[in-house]
């Protein structure tokens, strides 16, 4: 019912108080209830249905919300107002849209709640003052706000693949919608293209290891280790789909980067027969237009796996304060024989860990 309340906060100031607005909570919190319990089965599934690839063909009537016919992303349009700055923009997005909370927004943009929190004042002050309302744009206003709404749903995707909090690893149900939205936004006439396309690639290819980052014991399960057979072939296709339109473009974007990194480990028998030296390589350009914590430690990962566990370690930039630099050290060090070392950074990761999987995945590390 909390989860309902928030949502009714967020949407009802935009869309109107709904007709029956008990019924509609009711709805709301019966759903939630339903997520919560597949989540906690660790039922994971994607939708069944089949679609189309191709984008959609225009209304003839050119409105917006008749070519979409889809609320949540029409709204992420009319949020993502070039009134507010890019960042206030993705941060308004993920709060009013998206539903993540205060600190989960600040996770994913790597910046404190306070700041965070400001930054929404910020956003709903200049939006008043400018006197702006919240309603979707017209088609021919949508690019230049579709970088925004592309960056405000890989966010959302990432929170629902690796929560920032709580006892569960996952939550399905952003990963989900994430997905879906993405599609739709390549789909549409106007937002359809490469960049959208190869968003639309990436998550739908790591959607597909969705069911195995937790294995049946609850503890986290690393790419290495999770059965592959379960992965899910038909988001892998339809992400080589997407992938393979996204190339027909002139620009390369960090969505094509990070998409094709997706597909070799989607498309790889192991992990041992990953090409990890080409993924080192398209970290290296990520890097010139990312160069972001997150990004440096995927990089040294991936130098681990091709070149060593020296070769790692001299590559991780500086893990403190971050749970996932510190197990890649200890893992690190491990493979060196410096296992004295590699127990303190395990345990310092364990102290870090975000959620209840990873807690145990490092107490299993220490052999506690």
């Amino acid at each position: 019912m909390q989860h309902a309340l928030l949502q009714a906060l967020s949407s009802w100031p935009f869309r109107g108080v709904p007709d029956k607005p008990a019924a509609w909570l009711a709805v709301v919190a019966r759903n939630r209830a339903l997520d919560l319990l597949r989540h906690e089965a660790r039922n994971v599934a994607f939708d069944d249905e089949v679609f189309e690839v191709e984008p959609q063909q225009p209304a003839s009537d050119g409105h917006f919300d008749r070519e979409l016919n889809d609320d949540e992303l029409a709204l992420l349009f009319a949020v993502c107002h070039p009134a507010l700055s890019p960042e206030m923009r993705v941060t308004f997005a993920l709060k009013t849209v998206c539903g993540l909370t205060v600190p989960q927004i600040a996770s994913g943009l790597l910046g404190e709640p306070t700041a965070i929190a400001q930054r929404l004042v910020r956003a709903r002050r200049q939006l008043e003052t400018a006197g702006v309302a919240i309603e979707p744009p017209p088609p021919e206003a949508l690019s230049e706000r579709a970088e925004s709404v592309r960056t405000a749903l890989y966010l959302m995707f990432n929170e629902g693949y690796s929560a920032s909090s709580g006892e569960a690893l996952v939550q399905p149900e952003l990963c989900v919608e994430a997905v879906r939205l993405a599609r739709a936004l390549a789909q549409h006439p106007v937002t359809s293209g490469p960049a959208s396309d190869a968003l639309a690639a990436l998550l739908a290819l790591t959607g597909a290891r969705l069911a195995t980052r937790v294995g049946p014991d609850g503890v986290a399960q690393l790419l290495e280790d999770q059965p592959r057979d379960r992965w899910d072939g038909g988001l892998i296709a339809l992400g080589l789909a997407h992938l393979e339109r996204s190339a027909r473009g002139a620009e390369l974007t960090v969505w094509h980067l990070r998409a094709e990194i997706a597909a070799l480990h989607a498309t790889a028998a192991s992990a041992a027969d990953t090409d990890w030296r080409r993924i080192v390589t398209i970290y290296d350009h990520l890097l010139a237009r990312d160069s972001s914590p997150v990004t440096r430690l995927a990089r040294a990962v991936a130098v681990g796996r091709a070149d060593g566990p020296a070769a790692g370690l001299a590559a991780l930039p500086a893990t403190e304060g971050n749970p996932y630099g510190e197990a890649a050290r200890g893992v690190f060090l491990t493979g060196l024989g410096r296992h004295d070392e590699a127990r303190r950074h395990f345990a310092a990761a364990l102290e870090l860990a975000r959620t209840e999987p990873e807690r145990r995945l490092m107490k299993r590390r220490l052999g506690t």
